[in-house]
Protein backbone atom coordinates (compact mmCIF):
# COMPACT_ATOMS: atom_id res chain seq x y z
CA UNK A 1 0.00 0.00 0.00
CA UNK A 2 1.53 3.56 -1.11
CA UNK A 3 1.35 5.46 2.11
CA UNK A 4 2.45 9.56 2.22
CA UNK A 5 1.76 12.52 4.04
CA UNK A 6 2.60 16.16 2.81
CA UNK A 7 2.91 19.37 4.60
CA UNK A 8 3.22 22.84 2.99
CA UNK A 9 3.81 26.07 4.38
CA UNK A 10 3.22 28.93 1.86
CA UNK A 11 4.52 31.38 4.44
CA UNK A 12 8.31 29.10 4.41
CA UNK A 13 8.78 29.35 8.17
CA UNK A 14 11.77 27.21 8.31
CA UNK A 15 11.20 25.34 11.93
CA UNK A 16 7.60 24.68 11.22
CA UNK A 17 8.12 21.67 9.38
CA UNK A 18 11.61 20.55 11.47
CA UNK A 19 9.65 18.31 13.80
CA UNK A 20 8.28 16.49 10.65
CA UNK A 21 11.32 15.93 9.28
CA UNK A 22 12.98 14.86 12.16
CA UNK A 23 10.32 12.12 12.87
CA UNK A 24 9.46 11.26 9.40
CA UNK A 25 13.33 10.57 9.22
CA UNK A 26 14.00 8.26 11.86
CA UNK A 27 9.89 6.40 11.21
CA UNK A 28 10.63 2.63 10.63
CA UNK A 29 9.73 2.09 6.85
CA UNK A 30 9.24 6.11 6.02
CA UNK A 31 11.48 8.13 3.84
CA UNK A 32 11.95 12.08 3.09
CA UNK A 33 11.28 12.05 -0.93
CA UNK A 34 10.94 16.21 -1.29
CA UNK A 35 12.54 18.18 1.36
CA UNK A 36 12.72 21.97 -0.01
CA UNK A 37 11.61 25.51 1.75
CA UNK A 38 8.34 25.04 2.46
CA UNK A 39 7.30 21.75 1.52
CA UNK A 40 8.07 17.90 3.32
CA UNK A 41 7.02 14.76 1.46
CA UNK A 42 7.28 11.61 3.61
CA UNK A 43 6.26 8.34 1.62
CA UNK A 44 6.71 4.47 2.89
CA UNK A 45 8.42 2.18 1.26
CA UNK A 46 9.90 2.82 -2.78
CA UNK A 47 6.69 4.82 -3.37
CA UNK A 48 6.96 7.13 -6.19
CA UNK A 49 7.23 10.80 -6.32
CA UNK A 50 7.68 12.73 -9.73
CA UNK A 51 8.02 15.96 -9.91
CA UNK A 52 5.59 18.69 -11.85
CA UNK A 53 7.23 21.22 -14.32
CA UNK A 54 7.84 25.11 -12.99
CA UNK A 55 8.05 23.87 -8.87
CA UNK A 56 4.15 23.35 -9.57
CA UNK A 57 4.06 20.17 -7.12
CA UNK A 58 3.92 16.03 -7.04
CA UNK A 59 2.54 13.20 -8.08
CA UNK A 60 2.55 10.34 -5.77
CA UNK A 61 2.14 6.55 -6.49
CA UNK A 62 1.94 4.92 -9.91
CA UNK A 63 1.49 6.93 -12.86
CA UNK A 64 1.38 5.43 -16.70
CA UNK A 65 0.91 7.10 -20.52
CA UNK A 66 -1.17 4.15 -22.39
CA UNK A 67 0.86 1.25 -21.39
CA UNK A 68 3.89 2.85 -20.48
CA UNK A 69 5.28 3.96 -16.76
CA UNK A 70 5.79 7.51 -17.09
CA UNK A 71 9.17 9.67 -15.85
CA UNK A 72 10.29 11.37 -13.07
CA UNK A 73 8.72 14.48 -14.34
CA UNK A 74 5.46 13.98 -16.34
CA UNK A 75 4.99 16.67 -19.15
CA UNK A 76 2.26 19.21 -19.20
CA UNK A 77 2.03 22.01 -21.15
CA UNK A 78 -0.98 23.30 -18.92
CA UNK A 79 2.34 23.87 -16.65
CA UNK A 80 4.22 25.40 -18.88
CA UNK A 81 1.56 27.86 -19.63
CA UNK A 82 1.18 28.83 -16.30
CA UNK A 83 -2.26 27.78 -16.09
CA UNK A 84 -4.55 27.58 -12.91
CA UNK A 85 -4.01 23.79 -11.46
CA UNK A 86 -8.06 23.55 -12.28
CA UNK A 87 -5.88 22.96 -16.15
CA UNK A 88 -3.02 21.14 -14.74
CA UNK A 89 -5.58 18.57 -13.34
CA UNK A 90 -7.70 18.08 -16.45
CA UNK A 91 -4.72 17.58 -18.46
CA UNK A 92 -3.06 15.04 -16.31
CA UNK A 93 -6.53 12.96 -16.08
CA UNK A 94 -6.59 13.35 -20.48
CA UNK A 95 -3.52 12.04 -20.64
CA UNK A 96 -2.54 9.87 -17.60
CA UNK A 97 -3.88 7.14 -15.81
CA UNK A 98 -2.83 5.23 -12.40
CA UNK A 99 -2.86 4.73 -8.83
CA UNK A 100 -2.13 7.91 -7.83
CA UNK A 101 -2.13 11.61 -5.93
CA UNK A 102 -1.54 14.75 -7.28
CA UNK A 103 -0.48 17.96 -4.48
CA UNK A 104 -1.05 20.61 -7.29
CA UNK A 105 0.27 24.29 -6.40
CA UNK A 106 -1.06 27.43 -8.17
CA UNK A 107 1.07 29.29 -9.91
CA UNK A 108 1.64 32.10 -7.04
CA UNK A 109 2.03 28.85 -4.42
CA UNK A 110 -0.18 30.26 -1.94
CA UNK A 111 -2.45 27.76 -2.64
CA UNK A 112 -2.51 23.66 -2.81
CA UNK A 113 -5.05 21.54 -4.82
CA UNK A 114 -4.94 17.38 -4.29
CA UNK A 115 -6.11 15.59 -7.20
CA UNK A 116 -7.05 12.04 -7.14
CA UNK A 117 -7.44 9.58 -9.22
CA UNK A 118 -10.77 8.49 -11.08
CA UNK A 119 -10.10 4.83 -9.62
CA UNK A 120 -9.45 6.19 -5.96
CA UNK A 121 -6.91 3.32 -5.80
CA UNK A 122 -4.70 5.40 -3.63
CA UNK A 123 -6.41 7.54 -0.59
CA UNK A 124 -6.63 10.98 -0.11
CA UNK A 125 -7.27 13.27 3.08
CA UNK A 126 -6.79 17.11 3.90
CA UNK A 127 -6.55 18.87 6.90
CA UNK A 128 -4.70 22.25 7.99
CA UNK A 129 -2.78 22.74 11.06
CA UNK A 130 -2.61 26.69 11.87
CA UNK A 131 -0.96 27.40 8.23
CA UNK A 132 0.23 24.57 7.11
CA UNK A 133 -1.98 22.25 4.50
CA UNK A 134 -1.56 18.71 4.79
CA UNK A 135 -2.45 15.94 2.91
CA UNK A 136 -2.24 12.35 3.56
CA UNK A 137 -3.08 8.22 3.28
CA UNK A 138 -2.88 7.79 6.97
CA UNK A 139 -2.18 9.43 9.93
CA UNK A 140 1.23 7.40 10.88
CA UNK A 141 1.62 6.73 14.37
CA UNK A 142 4.72 8.72 13.84
CA UNK A 143 3.30 11.81 13.11
CA UNK A 144 4.19 14.38 16.21
CA UNK A 145 0.72 15.56 17.69
CA UNK A 146 1.37 19.06 16.54
CA UNK A 147 0.47 18.08 13.21
CA UNK A 148 -2.45 16.08 13.88
CA UNK A 149 -6.08 17.42 13.32
CA UNK A 150 -8.60 18.42 15.64
CA UNK A 151 -10.87 14.86 15.08
CA UNK A 152 -14.43 14.26 16.49
CA UNK A 153 -17.06 11.93 15.13
CA UNK A 154 -19.35 12.91 12.16
CA UNK A 155 -22.54 10.90 12.67
CA UNK A 156 -24.24 11.99 9.69
CA UNK A 157 -21.37 10.95 7.58
CA UNK A 158 -21.24 7.51 9.72
CA UNK A 159 -25.19 7.25 9.31
CA UNK A 160 -24.35 7.42 5.04
CA UNK A 161 -22.03 4.50 5.29
CA UNK A 162 -24.76 2.11 6.85
CA UNK A 163 -26.70 3.12 3.93
CA UNK A 164 -24.17 2.82 1.41
CA UNK A 165 -20.25 1.47 1.51
CA UNK A 166 -19.66 4.06 -1.61
CA UNK A 167 -19.95 6.72 0.93
CA UNK A 168 -16.85 5.47 2.73
CA UNK A 169 -14.87 6.34 -0.49
CA UNK A 170 -16.21 9.94 -1.03
CA UNK A 171 -16.71 10.78 2.78
CA UNK A 172 -14.98 11.28 6.28
CA UNK A 173 -15.96 10.05 9.22
CA UNK A 174 -13.76 12.62 10.88
CA UNK A 175 -14.70 16.11 11.38
CA UNK A 176 -11.38 17.41 10.99
CA UNK A 177 -10.19 15.58 8.05
CA UNK A 178 -11.84 16.33 4.13
CA UNK A 179 -11.48 13.09 1.69
CA UNK A 180 -11.04 13.63 -1.59
CA UNK A 181 -13.41 12.03 -4.04
CA UNK A 182 -11.83 10.35 -6.66
CA UNK A 183 -11.46 11.91 -10.02
CA UNK A 184 -12.04 15.57 -8.16
CA UNK A 185 -9.44 18.31 -7.51
CA UNK A 186 -10.01 19.86 -3.98
CA UNK A 187 -8.50 23.51 -2.82
CA UNK A 188 -7.55 24.53 0.75
CA UNK A 189 -11.01 25.08 1.92
CA UNK A 190 -12.59 21.53 0.76
CA UNK A 191 -14.10 22.55 -2.18
CA UNK A 192 -14.24 19.84 -5.08
CA UNK A 193 -14.55 20.38 -9.08
CA UNK A 194 -15.61 16.55 -9.94
CA UNK A 195 -13.04 16.98 -13.50
CA UNK A 196 -13.18 13.40 -14.13
CA UNK A 197 -16.32 12.74 -14.75
CA UNK A 198 -18.36 9.38 -15.88
CA UNK A 199 -21.59 11.19 -17.90
CA UNK A 200 -19.15 12.52 -20.05
CA UNK A 201 -17.35 9.04 -20.93
CA UNK A 202 -21.17 7.41 -21.20
CA UNK A 203 -21.63 10.32 -23.69
CA UNK A 204 -18.78 9.81 -26.08
CA UNK A 205 -19.01 7.86 -29.26
CA UNK A 206 -18.39 3.62 -28.82
CA UNK A 207 -14.76 2.69 -28.68
CA UNK A 208 -13.34 0.26 -31.08
CA UNK A 209 -14.97 -3.04 -29.36
CA UNK A 210 -12.67 -5.02 -30.67
CA UNK A 211 -9.29 -3.20 -28.99
CA UNK A 212 -11.11 -3.79 -25.92
CA UNK A 213 -8.79 -6.84 -25.29
CA UNK A 214 -5.76 -4.92 -26.18
CA UNK A 215 -6.43 -2.50 -23.63
CA UNK A 216 -6.71 -4.78 -21.14
CA UNK A 217 -3.74 -6.48 -21.91
CA UNK A 218 -1.88 -2.98 -22.06
CA UNK A 219 -3.79 -1.84 -18.37
CA UNK A 220 -2.01 -5.28 -17.33
CA UNK A 221 0.86 -4.83 -18.73
CA UNK A 222 1.34 -1.44 -17.57
CA UNK A 223 0.36 -2.13 -13.64
CA UNK A 224 2.63 -5.47 -13.63
CA UNK A 225 5.57 -3.72 -14.49
CA UNK A 226 8.40 -3.58 -11.76
CA UNK A 227 10.01 -5.03 -9.18
CA UNK A 228 9.08 -7.63 -6.66
CA UNK A 229 6.85 -11.22 -6.58
CA UNK A 230 3.58 -10.92 -8.27
CA UNK A 231 0.84 -13.20 -6.55
CA UNK A 232 -2.62 -13.82 -8.87
CA UNK A 233 -6.01 -14.80 -7.67
CA UNK A 234 -8.13 -17.17 -9.92
CA UNK A 235 -11.66 -17.32 -8.17
CA UNK A 236 -13.27 -19.73 -11.00
CA UNK A 237 -15.57 -16.75 -12.21
CA UNK A 238 -15.79 -15.09 -15.17
CA UNK A 239 -14.16 -11.37 -14.18
CA UNK A 240 -11.28 -13.49 -12.65
CA UNK A 241 -10.91 -15.69 -15.71
CA UNK A 242 -10.47 -12.22 -17.97
CA UNK A 243 -7.90 -11.22 -15.55
CA UNK A 244 -5.54 -14.16 -15.39
CA UNK A 245 -5.76 -14.79 -19.03
CA UNK A 246 -4.39 -11.39 -19.53
CA UNK A 247 -1.90 -11.44 -17.23
CA UNK A 248 -0.82 -14.55 -18.23
CA UNK A 249 0.00 -12.61 -21.94
CA UNK A 250 1.69 -10.16 -20.64
CA UNK A 251 4.07 -10.87 -17.00
CA UNK A 252 2.92 -14.67 -17.00
CA UNK A 253 6.31 -15.23 -16.10
CA UNK A 254 6.38 -12.54 -13.32
CA UNK A 255 3.85 -14.49 -11.45
CA UNK A 256 5.18 -16.14 -8.32
CA UNK A 257 1.68 -17.70 -6.87
CA UNK A 258 -1.41 -18.38 -8.83
CA UNK A 259 -4.03 -18.76 -5.83
CA UNK A 260 -7.82 -19.83 -5.50
CA UNK A 261 -9.44 -19.52 -2.11
CA UNK A 262 -12.40 -22.07 -2.23
CA UNK A 263 -14.71 -22.74 0.73
CA UNK A 264 -14.75 -26.26 2.73
CA UNK A 265 -18.16 -26.87 1.59
CA UNK A 266 -19.51 -27.95 -1.73
CA UNK A 267 -21.25 -24.52 -2.57
CA UNK A 268 -18.19 -22.53 -2.09
CA UNK A 269 -15.74 -24.19 -4.17
CA UNK A 270 -14.91 -22.95 -7.51
CA UNK A 271 -11.89 -25.45 -8.14
CA UNK A 272 -13.06 -26.84 -10.94
CA UNK A 273 -13.67 -23.95 -13.42
CA UNK A 274 -10.23 -22.24 -11.64
CA UNK A 275 -8.40 -25.89 -12.66
CA UNK A 276 -9.94 -25.24 -16.12
CA UNK A 277 -8.36 -21.76 -16.53
CA UNK A 278 -4.65 -23.10 -15.14
CA UNK A 279 -4.58 -25.86 -17.81
CA UNK A 280 -5.90 -22.89 -20.71
CA UNK A 281 -2.86 -21.40 -19.79
CA UNK A 282 -0.33 -23.94 -18.47
CA UNK A 283 -0.50 -22.60 -14.57
CA UNK A 284 0.44 -23.70 -11.46
CA UNK A 285 -2.60 -23.49 -9.02
CA UNK A 286 -2.16 -23.14 -5.69
CA UNK A 287 -5.45 -24.33 -3.74
CA UNK A 288 -6.42 -22.58 -0.51
CA UNK A 289 -9.24 -23.42 2.21
CA UNK A 290 -11.04 -20.64 3.11
CA UNK A 291 -10.48 -20.49 6.98
CA UNK A 292 -13.35 -21.19 8.98
CA UNK A 293 -15.51 -18.13 9.08
CA UNK A 294 -16.15 -16.25 13.01
CA UNK A 295 -15.51 -12.93 13.81
CA UNK A 296 -14.08 -11.80 17.11
CA UNK A 297 -13.86 -8.11 18.84
CA UNK A 298 -10.15 -7.96 18.28
CA UNK A 299 -10.33 -8.61 14.23
CA UNK A 300 -12.85 -6.02 14.17
CA UNK A 301 -10.40 -4.00 15.60
CA UNK A 302 -7.45 -4.55 13.55
CA UNK A 303 -9.83 -3.92 10.73
CA UNK A 304 -11.24 -0.87 11.99
CA UNK A 305 -7.36 0.87 12.12
CA UNK A 306 -7.60 2.76 8.61
CA UNK A 307 -9.66 5.84 8.69
CA UNK A 308 -12.37 4.58 6.46
CA UNK A 309 -14.34 1.56 7.83
CA UNK A 310 -13.22 -2.01 6.85
CA UNK A 311 -15.71 -2.82 4.27
CA UNK A 312 -12.37 -4.69 2.20
CA UNK A 313 -12.44 -6.60 5.63
CA UNK A 314 -15.23 -8.44 6.15
CA UNK A 315 -14.11 -11.50 5.63
CA UNK A 316 -11.55 -11.23 8.05
CA UNK A 317 -9.84 -14.54 8.51
CA UNK A 318 -9.83 -14.72 4.90
CA UNK A 319 -7.75 -11.03 4.91
CA UNK A 320 -5.68 -12.31 7.70
CA UNK A 321 -4.60 -15.78 5.55
CA UNK A 322 -4.62 -13.60 2.47
CA UNK A 323 -1.69 -10.74 4.09
CA UNK A 324 0.59 -13.74 5.75
CA UNK A 325 0.53 -15.76 2.55
CA UNK A 326 1.51 -12.55 0.54
CA UNK A 327 3.88 -11.49 2.83
CA UNK A 328 5.71 -15.15 3.06
CA UNK A 329 5.69 -14.96 -0.59
CA UNK A 330 7.09 -11.58 -0.46
CA UNK A 331 4.30 -10.23 -2.63
CA UNK A 332 4.86 -6.58 -4.08
CA UNK A 333 1.05 -6.59 -6.01
CA UNK A 334 -1.95 -9.01 -6.22
CA UNK A 335 -3.78 -9.14 -9.00
CA UNK A 336 -7.65 -9.11 -8.37
CA UNK A 337 -10.33 -9.77 -11.01
CA UNK A 338 -12.46 -7.64 -8.50
CA UNK A 339 -14.35 -4.74 -10.69
CA UNK A 340 -15.31 -6.34 -13.86
CA UNK A 341 -19.06 -7.14 -12.54
CA UNK A 342 -19.45 -3.39 -12.59
CA UNK A 343 -17.39 -2.40 -15.70
CA UNK A 344 -19.01 -5.40 -17.76
CA UNK A 345 -22.61 -4.98 -15.97
CA UNK A 346 -23.55 -7.97 -14.27
CA UNK A 347 -26.34 -6.66 -12.05
CA UNK A 348 -29.43 -7.64 -13.13
CA UNK A 349 -32.13 -4.41 -13.97
CA UNK A 350 -35.51 -4.01 -15.53
CA UNK A 351 -34.66 -1.26 -16.67
CA UNK A 352 -32.24 -2.30 -19.81
CA UNK A 353 -35.34 -2.24 -21.46
CA UNK A 354 -35.55 1.22 -21.37
CA UNK A 355 -31.88 1.78 -22.65
CA UNK A 356 -32.86 -1.39 -25.30
CA UNK A 357 -35.90 0.94 -26.58
CA UNK A 358 -33.97 4.54 -26.94
CA UNK A 359 -31.21 3.31 -28.44
CA UNK A 360 -33.54 0.94 -30.86
CA UNK A 361 -36.76 2.70 -31.53
CA UNK A 362 -39.91 0.64 -31.37
CA UNK A 363 -38.61 -2.17 -32.93
CA UNK A 364 -36.44 -3.05 -29.96
CA UNK A 365 -39.39 -4.34 -28.49
CA UNK A 366 -39.27 -7.06 -30.50
CA UNK A 367 -35.62 -8.23 -29.99
CA UNK A 368 -35.48 -11.47 -28.63
CA UNK A 369 -32.66 -9.47 -26.15
CA UNK A 370 -35.51 -8.12 -24.43
CA UNK A 371 -36.95 -11.33 -23.48
CA UNK A 372 -33.62 -12.62 -22.38
CA UNK A 373 -34.27 -9.75 -19.94
CA UNK A 374 -37.40 -10.88 -18.83
CA UNK A 375 -35.67 -14.63 -18.05
CA UNK A 376 -33.10 -12.85 -16.00
CA UNK A 377 -34.74 -10.22 -14.20
CA UNK A 378 -37.84 -12.66 -13.44
CA UNK A 379 -39.68 -10.33 -15.00
CA UNK A 380 -43.09 -10.70 -18.00
CA UNK A 381 -42.04 -9.31 -20.91
CA UNK A 382 -44.96 -7.06 -21.04
CA UNK A 383 -44.41 -5.83 -17.55
CA UNK A 384 -40.61 -5.41 -19.17
CA UNK A 385 -42.16 -3.57 -22.44
CA UNK A 386 -44.42 -1.08 -19.86
CA UNK A 387 -41.11 -0.27 -18.04
CA UNK A 388 -39.33 0.39 -21.22
CA UNK A 389 -41.69 3.54 -22.10
CA UNK A 390 -41.72 4.95 -18.79
CA UNK A 391 -39.26 7.94 -18.32
CA UNK A 392 -39.04 7.61 -14.85
CA UNK A 393 -37.76 4.28 -14.91
CA UNK A 394 -34.82 4.07 -12.23
CA UNK A 395 -32.61 1.35 -10.96
CA UNK A 396 -33.70 0.49 -7.92
CA UNK A 397 -30.44 0.55 -6.20
CA UNK A 398 -29.81 4.16 -7.84
CA UNK A 399 -31.22 6.02 -4.32
CA UNK A 400 -28.64 4.70 -2.18
CA UNK A 401 -26.00 6.81 -4.35
CA UNK A 402 -27.95 9.57 -5.16
CA UNK A 403 -25.50 12.48 -3.29
CA UNK A 404 -22.24 10.80 -4.89
CA UNK A 405 -20.42 13.40 -6.55
CA UNK A 406 -20.26 11.19 -9.68
CA UNK A 407 -24.23 11.27 -9.88
CA UNK A 408 -24.90 14.73 -11.02
CA UNK A 409 -24.97 15.85 -14.51
CA UNK A 410 -26.73 11.72 -15.63
CA UNK A 411 -30.28 12.64 -15.33
CA UNK A 412 -30.28 12.29 -19.25
CA UNK A 413 -28.57 9.18 -19.42
CA UNK A 414 -30.85 6.17 -19.66
CA UNK A 415 -31.75 4.66 -16.67
CA UNK A 416 -29.35 1.58 -16.90
CA UNK A 417 -26.17 3.57 -17.93
CA UNK A 418 -27.05 6.05 -14.85
CA UNK A 419 -27.02 1.86 -12.68
CA UNK A 420 -23.55 1.49 -14.60
CA UNK A 421 -22.21 4.79 -13.30
CA UNK A 422 -24.08 4.19 -9.54
CA UNK A 423 -22.18 0.40 -9.76
CA UNK A 424 -19.33 1.93 -10.25
CA UNK A 425 -19.44 4.02 -7.74
CA UNK A 426 -19.82 1.49 -5.55
CA UNK A 427 -17.33 -0.63 -6.38
CA UNK A 428 -14.86 2.08 -5.68
CA UNK A 429 -15.26 0.79 -1.99
CA UNK A 430 -12.79 -2.09 -2.61
CA UNK A 431 -9.85 0.47 -2.66
CA UNK A 432 -10.31 1.13 1.30
CA UNK A 433 -7.24 -0.56 2.77
CA UNK A 434 -7.05 -4.34 4.55
CA UNK A 435 -4.91 -6.28 6.17
CA UNK A 436 -3.62 -7.60 2.73
CA UNK A 437 -3.30 -4.36 1.30
CA UNK A 438 -0.44 -2.99 4.23
CA UNK A 439 1.00 -5.70 3.04
CA UNK A 440 1.22 -5.58 -0.90
CA UNK A 441 -0.40 -3.46 -3.77
CA UNK A 442 -3.51 -5.01 -4.32
CA UNK A 443 -4.61 -3.88 -7.98
CA UNK A 444 -7.67 -4.34 -9.38
CA UNK A 445 -7.26 -3.99 -13.49
CA UNK A 446 -10.77 -4.14 -14.45
CA UNK A 447 -11.43 -0.87 -12.76
CA UNK A 448 -8.48 1.06 -13.92
CA UNK A 449 -9.37 4.39 -15.19
CA UNK A 450 -9.18 3.40 -19.08
CA UNK A 451 -11.33 0.23 -18.95
CA UNK A 452 -14.15 2.79 -16.75
CA UNK A 453 -13.69 5.07 -19.29
CA UNK A 454 -14.34 2.87 -22.43
CA UNK A 455 -16.67 0.25 -20.77
CA UNK A 456 -18.75 3.33 -20.08
CA UNK A 457 -18.74 4.69 -23.66
CA UNK A 458 -20.68 0.87 -24.29
CA UNK A 459 -24.99 1.31 -23.82
CA UNK A 460 -25.95 -0.75 -21.41
CA UNK A 461 -28.08 -2.81 -23.48
CA UNK A 462 -25.22 -3.76 -25.94
CA UNK A 463 -22.90 -4.39 -22.44
CA UNK A 464 -25.52 -6.88 -21.43
CA UNK A 465 -25.65 -9.20 -25.49
CA UNK A 466 -28.38 -11.54 -25.68
CA UNK A 467 -29.90 -10.47 -22.50
CA UNK A 468 -27.12 -11.83 -20.17
CA UNK A 469 -24.93 -9.98 -17.40
CA UNK A 470 -21.40 -9.31 -19.14
CA UNK A 471 -23.20 -10.60 -22.60
CA UNK A 472 -20.45 -8.50 -23.99
CA UNK A 473 -17.18 -9.24 -22.33
CA UNK A 474 -17.88 -12.93 -22.91
CA UNK A 475 -18.01 -12.67 -26.39
CA UNK A 476 -14.66 -10.57 -26.57
CA UNK A 477 -12.78 -12.96 -24.52
CA UNK A 478 -14.05 -16.19 -25.31
CA UNK A 479 -11.38 -17.21 -26.76
CA UNK A 480 -9.38 -16.60 -23.99
CA UNK A 481 -12.00 -18.56 -21.66
CA UNK A 482 -12.70 -21.95 -21.23
CA UNK A 483 -15.84 -22.52 -22.51
CA UNK A 484 -17.66 -23.84 -19.43
CA UNK A 485 -16.63 -20.30 -17.63
CA UNK A 486 -17.88 -18.03 -20.86
CA UNK A 487 -21.26 -19.97 -20.78
CA UNK A 488 -22.08 -20.24 -16.93
CA UNK A 489 -25.46 -18.65 -15.56
CA UNK A 490 -24.46 -19.12 -11.70
CA UNK A 491 -20.98 -18.85 -9.68
CA UNK A 492 -20.41 -20.67 -5.82
CA UNK A 493 -22.91 -19.28 -2.91
CA UNK A 494 -21.14 -18.13 -0.15
CA UNK A 495 -24.45 -16.89 1.80
CA UNK A 496 -24.22 -20.21 4.01
CA UNK A 497 -20.71 -19.86 4.66
CA UNK A 498 -20.96 -16.57 6.32
CA UNK A 499 -24.19 -16.98 7.73
CA UNK A 500 -22.77 -19.74 9.67
CA UNK A 501 -19.87 -17.54 10.91
CA UNK A 502 -22.43 -14.71 12.15
CA UNK A 503 -24.29 -17.28 14.08
CA UNK A 504 -21.59 -18.53 15.45
CA UNK A 505 -20.36 -15.11 16.78
CA UNK A 506 -23.78 -13.79 18.23
CA UNK A 507 -23.20 -14.82 21.43
CA UNK A 508 -20.72 -11.54 21.67
CA UNK A 509 -22.32 -9.50 18.70
CA UNK A 510 -25.54 -9.66 19.78
CA UNK A 511 -25.16 -7.26 22.53
CA UNK A 512 -21.95 -5.41 20.97
CA UNK A 513 -24.30 -4.04 18.72
CA UNK A 514 -27.72 -3.63 20.57
CA UNK A 515 -25.91 -2.09 23.41
CA UNK A 516 -22.95 -0.42 21.02
CA UNK A 517 -22.77 3.38 19.70
CA UNK A 518 -24.81 2.78 16.75
CA UNK A 519 -27.49 2.32 18.89
CA UNK A 520 -27.07 4.68 21.27
CA UNK A 521 -26.74 7.27 18.51
CA UNK A 522 -29.93 5.97 16.99
CA UNK A 523 -28.67 4.90 13.65
CA UNK A 524 -29.17 1.31 14.27
CA UNK A 525 -33.06 -0.08 14.51
CA UNK A 526 -32.60 -1.96 17.73
CA UNK A 527 -35.79 -4.05 17.44
CA UNK A 528 -34.76 -4.79 13.87
CA UNK A 529 -31.22 -6.14 14.92
CA UNK A 530 -33.07 -7.69 17.75
CA UNK A 531 -34.55 -10.27 15.40
CA UNK A 532 -32.10 -10.33 12.64
CA UNK A 533 -29.15 -11.38 15.73
CA UNK A 534 -30.42 -14.64 16.33
CA UNK A 535 -29.52 -17.95 15.14
CA UNK A 536 -32.97 -18.98 13.68
CA UNK A 537 -32.85 -15.56 11.38
CA UNK A 538 -29.35 -16.38 10.23
CA UNK A 539 -30.18 -20.06 9.23
CA UNK A 540 -34.31 -18.97 7.64
CA UNK A 541 -33.77 -15.51 6.43
CA UNK A 542 -29.77 -14.44 6.29
CA UNK A 543 -29.01 -10.91 6.08
CA UNK A 544 -25.43 -11.57 7.25
CA UNK A 545 -23.87 -8.69 5.31
CA UNK A 546 -26.28 -6.74 6.84
CA UNK A 547 -24.80 -7.56 10.69
CA UNK A 548 -21.10 -7.62 8.95
CA UNK A 549 -21.29 -4.15 7.92
CA UNK A 550 -23.03 -2.48 11.04
CA UNK A 551 -20.15 -4.26 12.68
CA UNK A 552 -17.87 -2.99 10.55
CA UNK A 553 -18.92 0.47 11.32
CA UNK A 554 -19.56 0.34 15.21
CA UNK A 555 -15.88 -1.61 15.32
CA UNK A 556 -14.73 1.79 13.40
CA UNK A 557 -17.03 4.44 15.79
CA UNK A 558 -15.47 2.74 18.94
CA UNK A 559 -11.33 3.05 17.24
CA UNK A 560 -11.89 6.45 16.49
CA UNK A 561 -14.05 8.09 18.60
CA UNK A 562 -11.23 8.15 20.87
CA UNK A 563 -8.48 9.00 18.86
CA UNK A 564 -5.79 11.20 19.20
CA UNK A 565 -2.05 11.15 18.53
CA UNK A 566 -0.20 8.45 18.98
Amino acid sequence: MVSYVVALDAADEPDRLAALRMAASGADGWRIAVDEPGALVAVRGEACVRTLQAGRGWVIGDLYREGRVVGPQPPSVKIAQGLPGLEVARDLCAHFWGRYVAVIREPDHCSVLALRDPSGALDAMRWRVGPLAMIGSELPDWLPAVYWPDLALDWSVVASWLISSSAAVISSGLAGLSSVTPGALQDDLGKEVQVWRPEAFAQAPPPDIEALPELLDRCVGALSQGGGAIQAEISGGLDSAILAASLARTAGARVSEWINYHAADGQGDERTFARQVAAMWELPLTEAVKPPFVLTPELLKDGAAGWRPGFTALDAQRDVDGAARAQALGAARVFTGQGGDMVFFQTPTPVLAADHLRRRGWSGLLSPDLLEVARWTRRSAWSLAGLACDRRAAWSGEASVANHPWMPGTDDLPPAKRAHIAQLAQKLAIHIENRRSRVSEVIHPLICQPMMEQWLAIPADVLTLGGRDRGLARKLFADRLPPAIAQRRGKGELTGYYGRGVAASLPWARPYLLDGRLAAEGLIDRARFEAVLTSEHQIWRGEAYLVLCALTVEAWVRRWGRAGPG
